[in-house]
Parts: C-alpha cells; sequence; structure tokens
C-alpha cells in the first residue's frame, strides 16, 4: 500500500494548534504572529511525521528589516540614506520595508501596530533632519537603531548622525586655507540641530585661526533661497570688504549667487563661496559650487549593518563626517585676483 501523504491537517492535531497557523510556520509567512515555541513545535513535529515540504525556500526567511520615517519628498537629501539603506540590506541579503507615516501620528501608530505583529529582526527609526527625539516615541523593538535622530534617555539603540559640527569646521577651514579672512556664515532655521552644529563649527575654526567672528557676519537664511538672498545683501552691506561666504546649504547658496550677480561681483574673483550638501545642483552652477558633502549614503549602509549584525554599540551616538568637495567656487584668493 502506498503511505499516506501528511497534510498540514495532521501536523495542526498532533500538535493542537489550528491549521492555518501550521500553514504559516512551513511557509515561512509572517502575515501572523507565531510564538518561537510553537514554530519550532510545528517544524518538528513535521520532520517526525516525515511531511514533505515543497522546497527549500519554504525553510528559508530573508532577515527583515523595518525603516519608519517621519516624512520623505524626492528633493529631500536624506532620500539618499533610505535607497542606500535598501541596497545594503539587498546586498547582505535581506529585505528593508519603508514605513513613511508623513507626520501623522495616528499613522504612526497604525504602523507600529503592523511591526509589532510582523517578524522584522530590527527596526530603523529615521528622521529626515536631525532630531532630539521625545522618550518613548521610537518603536519599542529589541535591535534598533536610530538614524539622523537621538533619544538621550535610550542606552540601547545606537544613533547615526551626521557630524555636522566638524562640517560646518571643514567648510570654514577650507576658506581660510585658501586665503579667505572675512567670511560670512547664512545659516538655516535657528532651531534646526544642523543650522547650529555648522555654525558653531564655523565659529571654531574662525576663533582656531585667530580670526575675528562679527555677529552682523552670521545671518539667518531659514533654508529659503529668497532669505539667503536678502541675507547675502544684509552681510555686503555689513562689510563690503567681506572676501567669502559659507552657505548652510546648497539650495540657499542659489539665493548667494542671484545677489552677488545683481551686484556685479563674481564668483570666486571677488567673493569666494561654499555650500553644505553636495546637491546635484552644486556641479550644475557656474561657476559650480565647493561643498561639504552629507554623509547620508554611508549612515544608511552602516544602520543596516548594526541592525543585522547585532552588536552592542560601543558608544551611544557615531557622528559620521563627510568629504569637502572643492570646485571653482572656492579658489586660492591669490590665484582668483591674478
Amino acid at each position: 500500500m502506498r503511505k499516506k501523504k501528511v497534510t498540514m491537517l495532521d501536523i495542526a492535531t498532533a500538535v493542537g494548534v489550528s491549521q492555518p497557523t501550521v500553514s504559516v510556520i512551513l511557509n515561512g509567512s509572517d502575515t501572523v504572529r507565531v510564538s518561537e515555541e510553537t514554530r519550532q513545535r510545528v517544524l518538528q513535529k513535521a520532520q517526525d511525521l516525515g511531511y514533505q515540504f515543497r522546497s527549500v525556500q519554504h525553510s528559508y526567511r530573508h532577515p527583515r528589516i523595518a525603516l519608519v520615517v517621519n516624512s520623505l519628498n524626492m528633493h529631500d537629501p536624506f532620500i539618499n540614506a533610505i535607497s542606500s539603506a535598501k541596497a545594503r540590506a539587498w546586498e547582505r541579503d535581506a529585505v528593508l520595508s519603508v514605513f513613511d507615516y508623513e507626520d501623522n501620528d495616528d499613522l504612526k501608530r497604525a504602523i507600529y501596530d503592523v511591526i509589532e505583529v510582523t517578524r522584522f529582526d530590527g527596526v530603523i527609526y529615521a528622521r529626515n533632519t536631525p532630531t532630539e527625539l521625545a522618550m518613548a516615541e521610537v518603536c519599542p523593538a529589541a535591535n534598533r537603531v536610530l538614524l539622523n535622530c537621538f533619544d538621550p534617555t535610550d542606552s540601547q539603540a545606537l544613533a547615526l548622525l551626521p557630524a555636522d559640527g566638524m562640517g560646518g569646521y571643514r567648510a570654514c577651514e577650507h576658506l581660510i586655507s585658501h586665503g579667505h579672512r572675512r567670511i560670512g556664515m547664512i545659516t538655516g532655521e535657528p532651531w534646526s540641530l544642523s543650522s547650529k552644529s555648522r555654525e558653531q563649527g564655523y565659529r571654531q575654526a574662525m576663533t582656531q585661526h585667530n580670526l575675528p567672528v562679527d555677529d552682523r557676519w552670521v545671518i539667518p537664511g531659514n533654508w529659503s533661497v529668497k532669505q539667503a538672498y536678502l541675507a547675502t545683501e544684509q552681510l555686503l552691506d555689513s562689510d563690503p570688504d567681506m572676501d567669502a561666504i559659507f552657505c548652510a546649504s546648497d539650495l540657499m547658496a542659489l539665493g548667494v549667487y542671484q545677489a552677488l550677480q545683481g551686484r556685479g561681483l563674481r564668483i570666486p574673483q571677488d567673493i569666494a563661496l561654499i555650500g553644505y550638501d553636495n546637491q546635484l545642483l552644486a556641479n550644475e552652477l557656474t561657476p559650480s559650487l565647493s561643498s561639504v558633502e552629507l554623509p547620508y549614503d554611508e549612515m544608511g549602509r552602516l544602520a543596516v549593518d548594526e541592525i543585522l549584525d547585532q552588536s552592542p554599540p560601543e558608544l551611544p551616538i557615531i557622528r559620521v563626517e563627510g568629504d569637502v568637495i572643492h570646485r571653482e567656487s572656492s579658489r586660492v584668493k591669490t590665484l582668483a585676483n591674478a
């Protein structure tokens, strides 16, 4: 007589669980949350009864990572971190699922409910701008990484942030090394951690090189092209001899270009300029814009590696540095004026 084929119902009856639960476990599905004890009992009983697994793929599961972000758009530089994280996950044979809750708290809670009942190997909680989080704002996953944000009360999660203070320092130092001394700065919004850190780096570089910092030389541009235009006008009115400007974003640098052109001033012959972010437009401007690169690509890769390696963080916060990209807008002063 031909041996009777073992069915999922046979396994369910032997273990004392439902047939759908057996199906979820044997097919490697994550649609229903099942305890590890039940999963092991079902797999062992299936093996004992001689159940024929349909293919190897049903016993293999790609590691899964959830990435939760507050808001994204295609023009946001932080999109590079998301793309890099997705690519890095797949390089390591894992799958990254992105949940954008669009700054909607109700949607965020719904997403957290989905994550809680789905078997993810880790959660990356991200913000599109560097942010200090409130207590318990992050999805309470055992294996978690904070990307572009930090929680000073959370000692279990590694936080990855751009080294904006060092970036501001290196941007200003770049201008100083090229012979510029009267350097103004156009900042972002006053509340922004990125803006404050970049300004702090600027002031530190000026101080360490024994150069004066006049408060009239630091003007908020609020990340706006129009406000950067007005800030440039204000800088030139306060000091007609200013020879360089550090702009806290490449987008705002557009306003600086417009204001300098309106006054008949040349970049870099009359005033040198460096931006921040190293967006695509930096290489498209004439002259091309020197800039500090935001290390979002590297941060995205690191976040995935930390989740998959599951190593306890040696430091609560890692600040990742970006390179200074030298282009035409910040040529050496002596050469530019020759």
